[in-house]
């Protein structure tokens, strides 16, 4: 048993430790003490833990020890910066001030406004992109918001003229690893630029952008390595063509305006030979996507409601040879789809149409009329269903007999199925229910009876998904799931 001593002394090295003291090099801890291993590693290794930081939390770190005092101002600087109108000039100064006093260049530049007036951003965003911190800038992150909610109660013009980066923004094309340029309801334009070299970019997110169809193809042109780009509500591109021997990941989705004629109408995927993953949202009359040449397509979706086999045959997947439609087809094995209402019929049309599927993900709604069904049945073989469906995740499921009806439809039929997820909000009076409507599954979807023996079964009744897929996720090339939201490492919510 310790000594009442020596207990006070272990509690005060403990409140050095707390305060931000460090082992000193050499000294072996106490018994029973904890030793600050973090502190004892490499000066580099310190930086690189700083510079990965948030700018808040990585100036705190100067308040821990000696050891961490001068790390923050010598790391590369992770710069990030919420600017409000009610708020300035403060954060302007604030931000002016640590790119004069850093004495490490900045890594990452991310900036945030609020509102459709821009103005005042304009002269502090031109003198701090020619700052000489921010030479051989790795990562830039501009996001104009529309205005929060208090905000938007007041009244607001209609229309708005989009906010013009200043040319300087480009300027560091040569070192760029990650270039994001977002404006969420509201517009932003993309400079005017010439040839254009961004000989190091793998992530390139352009999202409520106003950009010219050829200025738009001379910046992918100059993407030598891109591995991941995203393309949602543009202006004034009818149509781009995707040509890539580097790009693993695509996201794409149609304009926001009434306007068909001003946003992007049609993509063509002609030679992608590296491409993985193909994200679609939006999907409807004003936009089609081909695929010519993917012959690594491994995920698509999301398919809206009505896409039915012919049109995925006719606008999807260019049918211009068979046997570059069959390799196309049977390489996708993860497919979401929207559905309103479920159908089965459709679904035999799907699974069918892809026939090596492992993951299908359907997002059920009930906004349009139920459709009669064909008889299939009996079904014959289907490869998909016999040999490769392996999971099955059914979003926004409540249970009524027609969803009970397409589910049973996968859990009678499906024989290698392992794990099926019904997912479903819900909220209100029937929370209290949880626990009887999780009981009455089992029953009514008749789960003795299914196809594959070892499948499991998992009921979210509370579930936060939706079917919104996060940006962040198109560019996370690791993420195999891209509704899984346990995984989700987004600094920022945005969705395509």
């Amino acid at each position: 048993m310790a000594t009442r001593g020596g207990a006070k002394k272990r509690k005060c090295r403990k409140d050095e430790l707390d305060a931000g003291a460090t082992q000193p090099s050499g000294e072996k801890p106490e018994a029973g003490e904890i030793p600050d291993l973090i502190s004892n590693l490499d000066i580099d290794v310190l930086r690189r833990i700083v510079s990965l930081l948030p700018t808040k939390d990585g100036a705190r770190t100067q308040s821990l020890s000696t050891r961490w005092r001068d790390l923050f101002r010598s790391a590369p600087l992770n710069l990030g910066v919420e600017l409000r109108r009610e708020d300035e000039p403060a954060p302007s100064r604030l931000v002016t001030r640590i790119l004069a006093d850093h004495q490490a260049p900045c890594r990452r530049l991310s900036l945030t406004w609020y509102g459709y007036e821009s103005g005042f951003v304009s002269p502090s965003l031109s003198r701090w992109l020619h700052s000489p911190a921010l030479n051989g800038l790795s990562e830039l992150d501009l996001w104009q918001k529309r205005k929060r909610r208090d905000e938007e109660r007041r009244e607001l013009p209609r229309e708005e003229d989009p906010y013009a980066l200043p040319p300087s923004v480009l300027r560091f094309s040569p070192t760029l690893r990650i270039l994001s340029i977002k404006c969420t309801g509201c517009m932003i334009h993309f400079p005017s630029v010439g040839d254009l070299h961004l000989p190091i970019l793998k992530q390139l997110t352009l999202k409520g952008v106003v950009v010219s169809e050829g200025v738009l193809h001379d910046v992918l042109a100059g993407c030598s390595v891109l591995e991941s780009l995203v393309l949602s509500k543009l202006d004034g591109v009818h149509g781009v063509r995707i040509n890539s021997s580097t790009l693993r990941s695509l996201g794409v989705s149609s304009g926001w305006r009434d306007e068909p004629e001003e946003v992007l109408q049609q993509v063509i995927v002609e030679d992608a030979p590296l491409l993985e993953k193909l994200f679609l949202s939006g999907l409807d009359d004003h936009l089609s996507v081909r695929v010519l040449c993917a012959p690594k397509l491994d995920f698509l979706g999301s398919l809206p409601e009505g896409f039915s086999k012919a049109k995925l045959e006719t606008t999807l997947v260019q049918r211009t040879v068979v046997a570059s439609l069959m390799s196309v087809v049977r390489t996708v094995k993860v497919l979401v789809l929207r559905m309103s209402p479920p159908s089965v019929d459709d679904a035999i049309d799907f699974v069918k149409f892809f026939p090596c599927l492992e993951k299908l993900y359907v997002l059920l709604y009930r906004d349009r009329a139920s459709k009669r069904a064909r008889h299939h049945f009996p079904l014959g073989y289907i490869e998909c269903l016999e040999l490769h469906l392996k999971k099955v995740m059914l979003i926004n499921y409540h249970g009524t007999p027609r969803d009970v009806d397409f589910a049973r439809f996968f859990l009678l039929n499906a024989k290698v199925l392992e794990h099926m997820e019904f997912a479903s909000c819900i909220s209100g009076n029937r929370k209290k229910y949880i626990t009887e409507w999780i009981a009455a599954q089992p029953r009514k979807l008749q789960l003795d009876n299914r196809a594959s023996e070892g499948a499991q079964f998992n009921f979210i009744p509370d579930s936060d998904y939706c079917d919104g897929i996060h940006i962040g996720h198109i560019h996370d090339l690791t993420t195999s799931d891209p509704f899984d939201r346990s995984l989700c490492r987004c600094d920022s919510i945005d969705f395509l």
